[in-house]
């Protein structure tokens, strides 16, 4: 399996062992998953300093426990020379998404895993490229990872619970293990039985919306709420059909919807989106092009907007930078100060994560 790829099963599998009360087996999936989303948190493009205070707030946004689990992720990364540690803070080498990624599988292979941990994520990967039956991969696994009967019935019972893959049973003795390569789709069965369930106009309206979706690849709660109803709208967000970023200041908190695959036309979903970046960026400058005025910072060209972010130029003063980012701040995305440029003072942008937004350039007559 791809190291990228690999690291991508392994946060999306740490992310569903968070929800759990223990984890296990997958205590190595946990730890080099969590390692993982720690130093994509802190990373940047070029090589930074991170201080104490900064990396406590940006690894508590990151649902990192900053007693117990911080002190032993910062040595995990240290002891693969990803940081280097100080008494005032850690110093990161220039880290990608695609690279942090990477490290992330790197980590997990240096702890030993043991068996069931690895055909976890190998079970993840097969069936999101086409359902199988329980019954058709018993026997492969075993094969391959010398599992004993009893240990794969495990892995499948792991997987169901902890939501690692996709089930829906055919009859007692079997079950079909699906995944689509949507991460967030954690029920099948039950978003079928809910869109089975809607009557001709209402999936009408829901198609209207998916196509909106596909043209513009974002659209606020309150359009989207408007085109379903809000029935349909609550309705099809209990099943997690659609994925929400909330873009929040001083004055209000604005949700956007995205696809879950909206961004598969980077490269693999799981790759680029892994870390839930470009839905939140995406987010937060739709809302700077729809909601802002003019006297707060309207975005009016984003193509040169994206450009000077990527040429490592900082953007502003506006007073928009100051309240519509915070979240892509806290997740290491940008840095904002306050300053004076052109003659003007207030917050000051600069992008951290140069790779994820020259995606976005990139595509832009179809993102934007």
């Amino acid at each position: 399996m791809d190291h990228k790829v690999k690291g991508s099963w392994l946060i999306h599998h740490t992310n569903k062992l968070q929800n759990m009360n223990s984890q296990g087996a997958y205590q190595n999936t946990f730890v080099a998953g969590k390692a993982g989303i720690l130093l994509s948190a802190i990373s940047e493009s070029q090589e930074t300093v991170v201080s104490n205070d900064k990396l406590e707030i940006l690894a508590s946004a990151a649902n990192i426990n900053i007693g117990f689990e911080l002190p032993i992720l910062k040595n995990v990364l240290a002891e693969h020379e990803l940081i280097d540690l100080s008494e005032s803070g850690v110093g990161v080498l220039g880290i990608t998404t695609s690279s942090a990624l990477q490290h992330t599988s790197n980590i997990f292979e240096s702890l030993n895993p043991k068996a069931i941990e690895s055909s976890a994520l190998d079970l993840a990967e097969t069936v999101s490229i086409k359902p199988f039956s329980s019954n058709e991969l018993s026997e492969e696994i075993s094969d391959k990872y010398k599992l004993a009967r009893a240990e794969v019935t495990q892995l499948f019972h792991d997987s169901e619970q902890i939501g690692f893959v996709d089930v829906e049973n055919i009859n007692a003795n079997e079950k079909v293990l699906f995944n689509g390569n949507l991460f967030r789709r954690d029920s099948a069965t039950k978003i079928k039985s809910v869109l089975d369930s809607l009557n001709t106009v209402e999936q009408s309206s829901l198609n209207e919306l998916t196509l909106m979706l596909k043209r513009n690849s974002c659209v606020s709660c309150n359009d989207a709420s408007r085109i379903l109803g809000t029935t349909l709208f609550n309705k099809v967000n209990s099943i997690g059909f659609f994925d929400i970023n909330v873009v929040s200041n001083h004055q209000e908190e604005v949700g956007f919807l995205t696809l879950p695959s909206a961004f598969s036309k980077f490269s693999n979903s799981m790759v680029d989106d892994a870390f839930d970046l470009a839905k939140a960026f995406v987010a937060s400058l739709t809302y700077g092009m729809t909601k802002s005025d003019h006297a707060r910072g309207q975005i009016s060209m984003i193509d040169k907007l994206l450009g000077a972010l990527i040429d490592g130029r900082e953007v502003g003063p506006v007073k928009a930078i100051g309240q519509d980012y915070k979240m892509l701040e806290l997740k290491g995305v940008v840095s904002i100060r306050i300053g004076m440029k052109n003659g003007r003072h207030g917050p000051i942008m600069r992008l951290l994560k140069k790779k994820l937004v020259s995606s976005l350039f990139k595509q832009l007559d179809r993102v934007m």
